[in-house]
C-alpha cells in the first residue's frame, strides 16, 4: 500500500465554513492557491497529493476534456478516487457539468441515464471498465475515454496552457458558470432514476448549514468509500474536500472490507461515512486499534440499532468517538438533518440543518401535522433543488405561504425538542379492497421481529395489478407464513393487509447508495402476473 502523508500538517488547523455566493470553483481556487504544499488526498493508485501537485493535474486534464467534447455534460463513471474528484473539477475548469453515472443499476436503466442528458463522453478508466465490463451496456462503448490512456497523449500546449493556468488560475481561469453544478440520479428504489439538477448554490448552502451543526477542521481526515454518483458521495467527499482543503483517503471497494480497514488505519482517518449494515461489517473485520484515530462516523440510509451503536461505543471507548444519524434527499443536495454532537437521539435522525424550512404535512392536504403526528416530510430552501432535467416528471412542489416546498415522499413525524423520526416512504403503498396498504409499516414490523441486525435479510414489496393485489415477503431464509401473519395481526395490521407469499432468494438486492432495490422486486412481481 502506497505511503500516507496525510497526518503530516503544514498549515494551521480551523473549522470549515463554505461561504454562499462562491460557487465550487471559486472555493476551490481560493483554497488551492494557498498552502500549496498542504497534503491534500490519497488513494494506493495515485499515493499523497498536495494542493498543488492537485492543482496542476486538475488544470491540465481540463484542457483534454475541452477537446474531447463540445457538449454541456460529460459522464464520469468511475469509484471514490483522487481521480474521479479531479474530473469533476477538471469538468468546472473545461466549462462543463458533470453527470455522474451508476454502473451497478442494470443496463436499460444506464442507458436510460445516458439518454435522457444526451452525454457524448463519458470518462472512465481501463482497469475499473475490466472489472464492470459485464454492468455497461454495448450501445455505450464509443463514448467511453479511458483517462489513464488519454492523459499519455496530452499534447504540449496543452501541458503548457494547464500550467499556466495552474500558477495564474484568478487571471486565466474562468469561473463564471452554469448555475447548475452536476447531474445526480435518484436511486430509482421504486421507479425509473430522475435527472437531478443541482446547482452550486444548493450544494454550497447545504455544507454550509450542516457545518453549522457540526464542526469539521481543516486538518481532519475523511475516509471516502462510498461511490461519488450516490448524493451523500458527491456533496460530502468529493466536493466539501475540494472546497475547503479538507483532507480525504479515497478507497474504492466498500465491499472490501480488509481494504476499507487497512485505509482506515494507514491513513489515521478521523471521519467515516456508512450505513449502519456497512459499518457493522467493517467492525467486524476491524480491531480496536484500526478505530484509535475516528472521531466521527455518520450514519444514514437505515435505521441504527442500538447494538451497532453500542459495538462503535465498546470499540472506541478510549477516545469516546461518537456515531450520529442523518437524514439526506438527493433533490435536497442531500442533507437534510443530522444529530448534534452534543445530544442525539436513537433512531432520530436528528434536526433539520441551518437553512432549511421542514414542515410535516397531511397526505391529502398538505396542511401541517401537529407535534408528534406521522405526515409527509416538506422541505423549502437554498439546498433544495428547483426541478428534475425531465420535464415531463410531475410537478415535485406544492405552494404554501408563498413558498415552493419540496414533496419528499417521506412519512415521519417530528417530536417536541425538535427531532425528526422517520416511519416510511409514501410510495410504497399498495392498494386492496379500497385500502392503501403501507409496505414500508409492514416491513419495519417484520425487520424488528425476524431481522438480523446489520444484516439485510428481507423486504415487503406488493403490487396491485393483475387479477389480485398482494404483498409478498422476500427472504433469505426459510419463514413460516402462517406465523408472519401471525405476527403481524398481534401488532395491529389489518387482515385485509396480510402476506400473501414468501419468496426466498439468495440476497436482497442491494442498489449502489445501499438501499435495497425495491424496483427490482416490484419487477419481479409484475413480470409473474
Amino acid at each position: 500500500m502506497k505511503e500516507s502523508l496525510l497526518q503530516l500538517q503544514n498549515s494551521p488547523d480551523y473549522n470549515v465554513m463554505p461561504t454562499i455566493g462562491k460557487n465550487i470553483l471559486e472555493h476551490f481556487i481560493a483554497v488551492f492557491t494557498t498552502h500549496k504544499k498542504e497534503y491534500f488526498a490519497w488513494d494506493d493508485v495515485s499515493g499523497t497529493s498536495t494542493r498543488a501537485d492537485f492543482m496542476l493535474k486538475t488544470a491540465v486534464v481540463s484542457q483534454l476534456l475541452k477537446e474531447k467534447t463540445k457538449h454541456q455534460y460529460i459522464g464520469i463513471m468511475l469509484p471514490a478516487l483522487q481521480t474521479t474528484s479531479l474530473l469533476i473539477m477538471a469538468t468546472y475548469m473545461a466549462g462543463k457539468i458533470p453527470v455522474m453515472l451508476n454502473w451497478t443499476v442494470g443496463h436499460r436503466v444506464l442507458n436510460h441515464c445516458v439518454e435522457l442528458t444526451d452525454i457524448d463522453l463519458i470518462v472512465t478508466a481501463g482497469s475499473f471498465f475490466e472489472k464492470v465490463k459485464e454492468q455497461i451496456p454495448t450501445e455505450m462503448y464509443p463514448k467511453l475515454m479511458f483517462i489513464e490512456k488519454e492523459v499519455k497523449n496530452i499534447s504540449t500546449p496543452m501541458k503548457l496552457k494547464g500550467l499556466a493556468m495552474a500558477k495564474f488560475p484568478k487571471l486565466l481561469i474562468n469561473t463564471n458558470l452554469n448555475e447548475v453544478a452536476v447531474i445526480l440520479f435518484t436511486s430509482g428504489s421504486e421507479t425509473l432514476p430522475k435527472a437531478v439538477q443541482l446547482t452550486h448554490a444548493n450544494i454550497i448552502n447545504d455544507l454550509n448549514g450542516a457545518l453549522h451543526i457540526i464542526d469539521i477542521r481543516v486538518q481532519s481526515i475523511f475516509l471516502s468509500f462510498l461511490p461519488p454518483f450516490h448524493s451523500f458521495g458527491f456533496t460530502v467527499l468529493s466536493i466539501l474536500p475540494l472546497i475547503t482543503g479538507v483532507k480525504v483517503a479515497y478507497t474504492p471497494n466498500p465491499t472490501n472490507l480488509g481494504e476499507v480497514v487497512e485505509a482506515i488505519r494507514h491513513n489515521k482517518a478521523n471521519n467515516i461515512m456508512a450505513t449502519p449494515t456497512l459499518l457493522k461489517m467493517i467492525m467486524a473485520k476491524a480491531k480496536p486499534s484500526d478505530f484509535k484515530t475516528v472521531e466521527l462516523v455518520i450514519s444514514g440510509a437505515e435505521s441504527l440499532h442500538q447494538s451497532i451503536k453500542s459495538q462503535f461505543e465498546e470499540m472506541t471507548l478510549d477516545h469516546k468517538s461518537i456515531i450520529i444519524e442523518g437524514y439526506g434527499i438527493t433533490e435536497c443536495a442531500p442533507i437534510v438533518s443530522l444529530n448534534p454532537l452534543d445530544t442525539q437521539k436513537l433512531n432520530s435522525v436528528g434536526k433539520v440543518i441551518n437553512g432549511l424550512d421542514l414542515y410535516v404535512a397531511d397526505i391529502q392536504s398538505f396542511e401541517p401535522k401537529e407535534v408528534g403526528q406521522e405526515g409527509m416530510f416538506m422541505v423549502s430552501g437554498p439546498s433544495v433543488f428547483s426541478g428534475y432535467l425531465d420535464s415531463i416528471i410531475d410537478n415535485p412542489f406544492h405552494i404554501r405561504n408563498h413558498k415552493k416546498y419540496y414533496k419528499t415522499g417521506d412519512l415521519g413525524y417530528i417530536d417536541k425538542d425538535g427531532f425528526l423520526f422517520i416511519t416510511g416512504r409514501l410510495k410504497r403503498f399498495v392498494k386492496i379492497g379500497g385500502e392503501m396498504i403501507s409496505l414500508p409499516f409492514i416491513e419495519k414490523i417484520l425487520n424488528t421481529e425476524f431481522g438480523k441486525e446489520g444484516e439485510i435479510n428481507l423486504a415487503v414489496e406488493g403490487t396491485d395489478k393483475g387479477l389480485e393485489p398482494r404483498v409478498v415477503l422476500f427472504s433469505t431464509n426459510e419463514m413460516d407464513l402462517s406465523e408472519i401473519n401471525r405476527c403481524l395481526r398481534d401488532k395491529g395490521v389489518a387482515p385485509i393487509a396480510k402476506v400473501r407469499e414468501i419468496i426466498l432468494i439468495d440476497e436482497i438486492p442491494i442498489l449502489g447508495s445501499g438501499k435495497i432495490n425495491y424496483r427490482l422486486l416490484k419487477e419481479k412481481l409484475e413480470n409473474e402476473d
